[in-house]
């Protein structure tokens, strides 16, 4: 009765009207489900926040991804909650119904903003140079670690940017930016899924982790087919393509990377971190031989400096 009676309390479509002339939009229960998600990140959000002020040195620095992510996340299923953060687009299919559809652009910056973090903790877990087997200098070993992290980046990012792109185009050229996206997805599931093939013959990877992020890889292919059947295709209610999204931001930016994290502090080589630190807080000048600079007195010989041979003169 009680629980019946706090779920009523979900006024935000009534409060946060659409804009005149949407007619495909999210309902009271898609907005229920919704808060159950914003939910179920806000207590993740918790968690991590939880086990960063609990750990220190490089343990503390692995939570930093999972908490950033749930944050993002968090207040970004607010907004959609809260039907809040949309625009009214044309349809150009009329497969669910015809007229304007409602399109959470504040869901897809989200994306932006929190997937580099779930590609951080990836590149942690598969990253043959983090582990303590690792034989290559402590330069060259970040080096290839962020090099190889920063390109899967822009190759996500391209992804993010055409589905937000292709949402709010009208005409037919949508699935322009919708192809240059899915190529960009498909480069960064290639680009993991060959560190996936070096980490699995390295002893020290940990195999849980390595089929984890082969289960996150599918939950990537979903995305597009997702965004293809409800705001490109239109074949799918808003309140169906929030569940849909809503579980795979569940599983992709929530419960694996939390999972993965954990994972990655029982195999990352904290030592070598530690090393890192050290050789970063190196200056070059603390290494230079400090020459002993003895002030020149008055009279017909000066006192030459240490180490320099005194030459009389005449």
């Amino acid at each position: 009765m009680y629980v019946q009676e706090f779920i009523k309390r979900n006024t935000a479509i009534d409060v946060n009207a659409n804009a005149p002339g949407v007619n495909i939009h999210i309902t009271e229960h898609g907005s229920d489900w919704l808060f159950a998600a914003f939910s179920v990140f806000g207590l993740l959000m918790v968690v991590n926040a939880f086990m960063y002020i609990k750990t220190n040195g490089v343990k503390r620095a692995l939570f930093i991804s999972p908490l950033i992510t749930t944050i993002i996340m968090t207040g970004a299923y607010f907004i959609y909650a809260s039907n809040l953060g949309n625009a009214g687009v044309p349809v150009e299919f009329t497969h669910a119904d015809a007229g304007v559809r409602q399109v959470f652009y504040s869901k897809i910056i989200a994306w932006f903003l929190a997937w580099p973090w779930v590609l951080a903790t990836c590149e942690v877990i598969t990253h043959p140079d983090l582990t303590a087997t690792g034989n290559r200098g402590i330069l060259s070993r970040f080096v290839s670690f962020f090099s190889g992290l920063f390109i899967k980046i822009v190759a996500i990012e391209v992804y993010v940017l055409g589905v937000l792109v292709g949402s709010v185009v009208l005409s037919t050229y949508k699935w322009g930016f919708f192809a240059i996206g899915v190529f960009g997805l498909l480069s960064l599931i290639f680009l993991v899924g060959a560190d996936l093939f070096h980490s699995f013959k390295n002893s020290a990877k940990s195999k849980v982790g390595n089929f984890l992020i082969i289960f996150i890889l599918v939950v990537w292919i979903l995305y597009p087919i997702c965004w293809a059947l409800s705001g490109g295709g239109n074949v799918i209610q808003p309140d169906s393509e929030a569940v849909f999204d809503g579980i795979l931001d569940l599983i992709n930016f929530g419960i694996v990377p939390t999972i993965l994290t954990w994972i990655a502090i029982g195999n990352v080589d904290e030592i070598f971190f530690k090393n890192f630190c050290h050789y970063c807080d190196a200056s070059p000048l603390a290494n230079e031989k400090e020459i002993d600079t003895t002030p020149t007195h008055s009279g017909d010989t000066s006192v030459a400096p240490a180490g320099v041979t005194a030459v009389d003169e005449v």
